[in-house]
């Protein structure tokens, strides 16, 4: 006779503990076994940070074999079935493991519960499952931490400033005259193939709001999100001195008469109550719904914000709108209110009709809106007073709030104070989190500091590349489960975009260097290389193993102008104002003015080459001689437990003032310098900079017996143009610097030797693939005859060998 586990278990009365079990819900627990159907489970939940004072929520689940995955999927994805009843209900109780203080639970014997701590440390808690016959049991991590401090820090928002540096001046001027140029043509256009929708929408929607004929919409439903991106790109390289180049001079002047022809444009598609989206606006004046290609009609849109249309990226491109609004306002001096008055009815649409009853409940399918409100709702503050952005704020608060059941590929599974793992959609996720951030500051808000802390905790010690990318890809463009990084990765350029948004937005929260170090991290090695070194293409996934060339435009073309906006943001991210001074948070020649620091302007002008040099000069010149304080970052190249470096390269080697060493205090990863400065002050620092070599956790399958190459902040390729990449690097072998003016615009390699001998030459990541043949023409496919279904796509061929990888093997 066959017996099956349960019925052994019934018969001999023994007790099976079963330590957990693969998946999201069980968060760096080892897998005994994998669960039988019929196997009694527990499963804890993920690792997560929780606030002293704060409640973290507990998710448990007991049963039979594996657990369900809330939400797991695309939207609209149909429920799991139930599981089959395997045996008697089993009872579940929650109890501390370990830990240095006391546990209370709102109910230990409910699977779904919360728990409070009364001291801050590391505990364990352990639910058991117990139905008579078996127990089994699963454990999760919780770390209690102090709140960040009340206030946050200010941010320094972009002015006019001015770049010199080697590498910074390339890349901004090819920004400015190349890349931004081919987006506003691109745009220009209504013959594309490729990634159609540019101003063409703005204008068809006006004539459609006018009341005359017009045209279809064009594109994805989302295509108007690189217009807006483009206007606050160009907005942000007006504000950039051109220093006398012609060629940028040129550029510049384009963009300003690009902003004049379709500023107006723009705003003729605005609705008269606010509501801005044109797709919205061209099935709503449709006579019809939109066929598709197999000649099924698309249902007609005809009203904002609707459950059934959470796809169509309202939310979207109205944040994307905002936010270049915000910074159009900021390069003319707040003299040309145009789109800035646009922006502030467009959010008061959203205001008006969102909300608590007898409102209504809504959330977008991809997040941007959120964190696009609240810095709006400051900057609106910052401009008129009166809290008049007050509302915005707690709009994006209420947006967030509102998402619950729905699926895991747009963070809509759980409440958002519940989530704790990333999870889904890459860039929706990092957008959330982003927002989330700016609420928890806001509002000071437990529920959202503990959540937006185990995000943060979640990504950057389980599910972080060394380029300070995100997004593994074994999700639909997104997050895969911890540890689990391959190399031939997802991690989307706008992914990075938000990451940075994120690190930054924990930066001035908690006033600590190891965000800064994180975002400088994404800016040099996961963002800086998603443009050629010509400004002529890019990168939609900034895979480490590179098999493919950048291209000119893309199918889904969302990355064109967020990529130009948050590159050009280099002031926001250099610096940040505390309540007694300024806090310097990434280092590269330039002229920035920060406003209003204890009552006057300060001017800071950076002489380095970082990042291919460690000396660093900082003149300080206030317009008034005033006493403040100076925090300098302090860098550590080793924040994510995932990656250990040899040799050390962290710290300052030295730092003085006036020519005079000093030896200041560090705190929160920054050396403090508090005196009364006058103008000509000098502050002179040297970073350590030497080859290091980078190893991966061992819970990194992919990079298991791999070393990766750093020098400073940048991380190095090899390429399969100057060498075999199949070779391993000699354990053994110096490895030595050498400054090449005449490759790739002038770039420090690294080299070394394999071990049979050959020389090794490494390359900055953000310089790869700038030396292969370019990409193939896109050919767009064929279209179905009418009435015709169209073909399905032929299957995925596997991908190529890399050309250019970032982990080498080591013998």
């Amino acid at each position: 006779m066959t017996m099956t586990r349960r019925d052994m278990m019934k018969k001999t009365g023994m007790v099976a503990v079963v330590s957990a079990v693969s998946g999201p819900l069980a968060d760096g627990l080892t897998v005994s076994a994998q669960a039988l159907p019929d196997t009694l489970n527990a499963i804890a939940g993920v690792d997560r940070v929780v606030m002293k004072g704060g409640r973290t929520y507990l998710n448990g689940w007991a049963g039979y074999g594996e657990p369900p995955r809330r939400g797991r999927g695309a939207r609209g994805a149909a429920p799991a079935p139930p599981a089959e009843n395997l045996g008697p209900a089993p009872s579940t109780t929650w109890s501390k493991v370990s830990g240095p203080g006391d546990v209370t639970f709102a109910d230990a014997k409910a699977a779904v519960t919360t728990a409070t701590f009364s001291t801050p440390g590391a505990y364990v808690l352990q639910v058991t499952a117990d139905n008579g016959a078996a127990k089994a049991s699963s454990t999760l991590s919780v770390n209690v931490e102090l709140p960040p401090p009340p206030t946050q820090l200010t941010p320094v928002w972009t002015t006019r400033y001015a770049i010199d540096s080697p590498l910074w001046d390339h890349r901004v001027k090819s920004l400015i005259v190349s890349w931004i140029p081919h987006c506003i043509d691109q745009m220009n256009r209504s013959d594309l193939q490729q990634g159609p929708g540019g101003l063409d929408n703005f204008v068809e929607a006006a004539k459609a709001l006018r009341g005359e004929p017009h045209g279809a919409h064009r594109g994805y439903v989302f295509s108007n999100a690189w217009v807006h991106q483009t206007v606050e790109a160009m907005s942000l390289a007006l504000m950039v001195d051109p220093k006398g180049d012609k060629e940028m001079l040129a550029a510049q002047a384009k963009m300003r008469a690009t902003l004049e022809d379709w500023i107006p444009k723009i705003l003729a598609a605005q609705h008269p109550n606010g509501y801005l989206q044109t797709a919205f606006t061209l099935a709503d004046m449709a006579p019809a719904g939109q066929p598709r290609p197999d000649g099924t009609v698309r249902p007609r849109w005809t009203e904002p914000w609707s459950p059934q249309f959470r796809g169509n990226h309202e939310g979207y491109t109205a944040g994307y709108f905002i936010e270049s609004a915000i910074n159009h306002y900021s390069m003319t001096d707040r003299k040309d209110a145009r789109l800035y008055e646009a922006a502030k009815k467009l959010a008061d649409c959203w205001a008006d009709h969102i909300g608590p009853a007898p409102k209504q409940e809504w959330f977008d399918g991809h997040q941007e809106m959120e964190q696009a409100l609240v810095r709006f709702g400051r900057f609106v503050n910052e401009v008129e007073g009166h809290g008049r952005g007050d509302r915005y704020i707690q709009l994006a608060k209420f947006l967030l709030d509102c998402r619950k059941g729905g699926t895991e590929y747009d963070q809509s599974h759980l409440p958002i104070v519940q989530q704790y793992e990333a999870v889904g959609h890459a860039v929706r996720a990092v957008y959330t989190y982003s927002g989330m951030a700016d609420v928890a500051v806001e509002t000071h808000d437990t529920d959202y500091q503990s959540a937006v802390k185990s995000l943060w905790d979640n990504i950057v010690h389980r599910k972080y590349y060394l380029t300070g990318g995100v997004g593994s890809g074994e999700t639909s463009e997104g997050f895969g489960p911890n540890y689990s990084l391959r190399n031939h990765s997802y991690c989307e350029s706008c992914s990075s975009c938000g990451e940075i948004f994120f690190q930054w937005k924990m930066h001035l929260a908690y006033h600590d260097a190891q965000y800064a170090d994180l975002y400088e991290q994404t800016l040099y090695n996961g963002l800086l290389g998603s443009l050629d070194l010509k400004g002529e293409t890019f990168y939609y996934q900034n895979r480490l193993d590179a098999d493919e060339q950048r291209t000119p435009w893309h199918v889904c073309p969302c990355c064109v102008g967020n990529i130009s906006r948050t590159l050009l943001m280099l002031p926001t991210w250099m610096y940040s104002k505390g309540a007694d001074g300024i806090y310097v948070n990434l280092f590269a020649g330039s002229t920035v003015r920060v406003a209003n620091v204890a009552g006057t302007d300060v001017e800071l002008v950076q002489k380095t080459d970082y990042p291919w040099k460690g000396t660093v000069a900082i003149a300080v010149n206030p317009a008034a001689s005033k006493s403040f304080a100076i925090r300098i970052r302090v860098p550590n190249r080793d924040v994510s437990s995932l990656y250990t470096s040899k040799p050390a390269a962290n710290g300052l080697t030295s730092i003085a003032v006036n020519g005079a060493r000093v030896t200041p205090r560090i705190e929160n990863g920054y050396v403090t310098i508090a005196r009364t400065w006058k103008a000509g002050d000098r502050i002179e620092l040297e970073l350590p900079m030497t080859v290091q070599r980078v190893y991966a956790s061992e819970k990194i399958e992919a990079n298991r017996g791999r070393v990766a190459l750093r020098y400073g902040p940048l991380v190095y390729n090899l390429e399969r143009v100057d060498q075999d990449l199949d070779g391993a690097l000699l354990s053994s072998a110096p490895l030595k610097t050498e400054w090449r003016p005449g490759l790739l615009n002038g770039v420090t390699v690294i080299t070394g030797k394999f071990t049979n001998g050959a020389p090794l030459l490494a390359i900055p990541n953000y310089a790869r693939y700038n030396r292969n043949p370019p990409a193939p023409p896109y050919v767009p496919p064929p279209r179905p005859a009418p009435g015709q279904a169209a073909a399905p796509p032929p299957p995925r061929p596997a991908p190529p060998p890399p050309e250019s990888i970032v982990w080498m093997r080591e013998g």
